[in-house]
């Protein structure tokens, strides 16, 4: 075992926590601008500063995992890390749908104060809130899986 290990598992532990608290963060006030109409704007406000947080505790997780497995003493292939490994990706494909396409579309949408919602936007918003809660659930499994061993 590579005396980088504890510092890897640390930056390993950094990463998930900012990626599954960043997420929980982000989708629950999705939900409260789902809700609450009103705090649409301050959702927009606060969501791209919140994706970087995911992003960065991604790029830390997938770096700091990869770090394990080819300088850290490594990992033995195990069926659950192969799940884990394939979770990465998944996390790394729907991200950019997410920042790059749903959320700038959604964000177009939505609705100015005191204007009722328009059909387009109420699609928008359900597309939205399917691949957030994919994402946060894909995350939430890389976590039981961690804790599983």
């Amino acid at each position: 075992m590579s005396s980088l290990s504890p510092l890897l598992s640390l930056l390993h532990l950094l990463g998930l926590v900012l990626g599954v608290g960043a997420g929980t963060v982000k989708m629950i006030l999705l939900l409260k601008a789902r809700a609450d109409h009103g705090f649409l704007p301050v959702y927009v406000q606060a969501s791209k500063p919140i994706t970087r947080v995911i992003v960065f505790g991604l790029l830390v997780l997938t770096l700091s995992g990869l770090g394990h497995l080819f300088v850290g003493g490594g990992y033995p292939f195990t069926p659950g890390l192969i799940v884990k490994l394939f979770a990465v990706v998944a996390l790394w494909g729907i991200g950019p749908v997410i920042d790059k396409v749903v959320e700038p579309k959604f964000q177009r949408l939505v609705p100015a104060p005191g204007q009722p919602p328009s059909p387009e936007f109420v699609q928008a918003l359900k597309q939205y809130l399917a691949l957030e809660a994919a994402a946060n659930s894909v995350f939430y499994g890389i976590t039981i899986l961690w804790v599983l061993g």
